[in-house]
């Protein structure tokens, strides 16, 4: 019970951030459209709420596994010895000061980007993204190895909540006829991000699968593996719809405007690939969450 819960609310976390760091980093997107402005300010202050709220349960999910019981959450002589003598919880309340800071600079933010409160907020984000590698498995190592592992698997999520993070704005843009033109514009911009992205999950994905696997005969030997392996899939698949957004929808969608044709038909297939992109992104982040609760293949 007390597992299912923390992978929950992990999931809720993940979720949250990749959302948050997406409203923040692609606010841009909203330059000109006062609605779009809105719905992006709305975003940020939900999903910067979630962020506090999924940081406070999985602090608190991980204190009950310590004690081995919901009930143990009563005893302030763990919560003491989890806040105070483990660097998780040192880390946990630097994130939870964190996120409520967020909250406070996204209902102070009017939705244009730019201002100060937007470039803060997108440090704020980028910090809340990037401390999730210092809690996680990686912080087990020590020296040189565990610095390496916490810094690839820092830039592991980075990568991930800018590829993910942007499927909900990209969606608003490609949801109105009278967006196709600049819709057009900035999927042509985001596809060197979404390239620089993939790359970076790859290549810091085989360093954490060095640290965590072991060997290759542990992607189907262990439990941990083989949901690896699945994530690996999903990836893949993320991939494919990215390439045929790439090399197949956008450039109709430029075709059919340069040739004054109606782009309806153009922006319905990309809506589509993107939300078939978010929905296997939400599955990757699930099973983050479930691999971040289980033993890594190379410790079995």
């Amino acid at each position: 019970m007390i597992e299912a819960g923390l992978i929950a609310a992990r999931f809720v976390h993940y979720a949250a951030l990749a959302l948050l760091f997406g409203a923040w980093a692609y606010a841009g997107l909203s330059e000109g459209d006062a609605s779009l402005r809105v719905r992006f300010r709305r975003l940020v202050i939900w999903s910067a709420t979630l962020v506090l709220i999924g940081s406070a349960v999985v602090l608190a999910a991980t204190a009950a596994g310590l004690g081995g019981s919901f009930e143990a959450l009563a005893d302030m002589g763990l919560w003491s010895t989890v806040l105070q003598e483990t660097d998780f919880g040192r880390i946990w309340i630097a994130r939870l000061a964190l996120a409520l800071l967020a909250i406070v600079v996204a209902v102070a933010w009017d939705g244009r980007p730019g201002q100060s409160a937007h470039v803060a907020g997108l440090i704020m984000a980028g910090g809340l993204v990037i401390t999730v590698a210092w809690t996680g498995h990686a912080a087990i190592e020590d020296g040189a190895a565990g610095l390496i592992h916490r810094w690839a698997d820092a830039l592991h999520f980075i990568a991930a909540v800018v590829w993910v993070g942007a499927f909900i704005p990209l969606l608003w843009l490609v949801s109105s006829r009278n967006h196709a033109a600049k819709a057009a514009r900035r999927l042509t911009r985001f596809h060197a991000i979404g390239v620089s992205a993939v790359l970076t999950l790859i290549v810091t994905g085989a360093v954490n699968g060095f640290f965590l696997v072991g060997t290759p005969a542990a992607l189907l030997a262990t439990t941990y593996g083989q949901l690896l392996s699945f994530k690996l899939a999903l990836f893949a698949g993320m991939v494919a719809l990215a390439a045929a957004n790439r090399l197949r929808h956008t450039p109709a969608l430029l075709a059919g405007i340069d040739s004054g044709e109606r782009p309806e038909a153009s922006m319905t297939l990309l809506r589509r690939s993107i939300r078939g992109e978010l929905a296997l992104g939400l599955l990757v982040l699930a099973i983050v969450a479930i691999l971040g609760a289980i033993e890594p293949a190379a410790s079995a």
